[in-house]
């Protein structure tokens, strides 16, 4: 009974976070270049569930119907007669499937997603195999249909797990907030036909210095301060090439690759990022992303377009975030109908059942 009590109130925890969070992106519906969150979350570790006395023979564990597929070095497994075993983050998880790929240090390990669909290298779990953990470096990985592990084609482990008899099957403990991930999908670009404001149209941010260090954006907003330099709204600096971008001349413009183009003549190019670890950003000010203490920016191929005269609206959508925040608020007062009536047991059972 207690556990059901647990497992409803960490729905109604995690709930509480998700209605904050799509409450924000609500609120920023009209902020330029507004990037909504999303709060992921993920269940606690699936452990075996036992009988105490005696065994349970009425389910045999075994590989059949193992099953693998694979896709650019990522497998799905699945092990619908038995388990795979792999780390927790508090102890052990027992699953009856995983994706599964080889992390930075060459093991087999689970895999995370942040909110953009882009693999996490830092949140993995490793698999156990029946002599531990499983290494498989630079060879080539495959699974037959017993469940071995074919490293460059010879067998070398196991990955199917089988528990002792008495085992009749695995139990979860509700669910908990992993983190809160901002989601950096283009909004939609506004033509404002001014010619300060810029926007990339892609991926990509612009690098701005404040006073609270280098940061990236994607407000294009600029305007020009006491001393003709670009710089945004609150007054940092854009970054260029060269440093400040300095705009001295009356026919101001910006070509596509970002290069500032004055009176005909190219003076400089703003300093234009396509950061690949965006995982590893966390929002700073108005409209800003600075890197975690520690993280250092992953720079990609800048493959997007620089558009004058535009501005990039928030990404979040007012209905789907409506609808949204419609459907947390039924599941919480669900939950919440459950821990009364969990509440409402409990009583019964120590206030009037123990008084016969």
């Amino acid at each position: 009974m207690l556990r059901g009590l647990y497992t409803a109130g960490s729905a109604m925890t995690a709930n509480a976070k998700r209605i904050d969070v799509v409450s924000n992106n609500l609120a920023n519906i009209d902020t330029i270049a507004f990037k909504k969150d999303e709060v992921l979350t993920e269940s606690f570790e699936e452990v075996l569930l036992s009988k105490r006395n005696g065994n349970h023979y009425t389910n045999t564990y075994s590989n059949k119907d193992f099953s693998s597929s694979e896709y650019k070095g990522k497998f799905t497994l699945n092990a619908p007669n038995a388990f795979i075993k792999m780390d927790g983050k508090s102890t052990l998880n027992y699953s009856h499937s995983a994706e599964v790929s080889v992390d930075s240090e060459g093991y087999l390990s689970t895999f995370y997603r942040d909110g953009n669909g882009d693999i996490y290298p830092t949140k993995v779990n490793r698999i156990y195999g029946q002599n531990g953990y499983i290494k498989v470096d630079d060879k080539e990985l495959s699974f037959d249909d017993q469940g071995n592990v074919l490293l460059d084609g010879e067998i070398t482990d196991n990955i199917i797990f089988k528990p002792s008899r008495n085992v009749i099957g695995t139990m979860g403990h509700g669910i908990r907030v992993e983190r809160t991930e901002t989601l950096f999908e283009q909004g939609q670009l506004e033509r404002t036909d001014y010619q300060y404001d810029i926007a990339i149209d892609g991926k990509g941010f612009f690098e701005v210095e404040t006073t609270f260090g280098t940061t990236y954006s994607r407000d294009g907003r600029f305007k020009l301060n006491q001393y003709n330099e670009l710089v945004t709204s609150e007054g940092f600096n854009v970054v260029g090439l060269d440093g400040p971008i300095v705009i001295e001349g009356e026919n101001f413009q910006v070509n596509q690759f970002g290069e500032i183009i004055v009176d005909g003549i190219t003076v400089d190019k703003m300093k234009l990022m396509n950061i690949e670890n965006t995982y590893d950003l966390e929002k700073y000010g108005a409209g800003y992303f600075k890197f975690e203490e520690g993280k250092e920016p992953v720079e990609g191929e800048f493959t997007a377009a620089v558009r004058q005269g535009y501005i990039e609206k928030s990404n979040a959508n007012n209905l789907e975030e409506m609808i949204t925040l419609m459907e947390l608020y039924r599941s919480y007062e669900s939950n919440q109908r459950m821990v009364t009536a969990y509440d409402s047991t409990l009583d019964k059972a120590v206030n009037q059942i123990g008084r016969l």
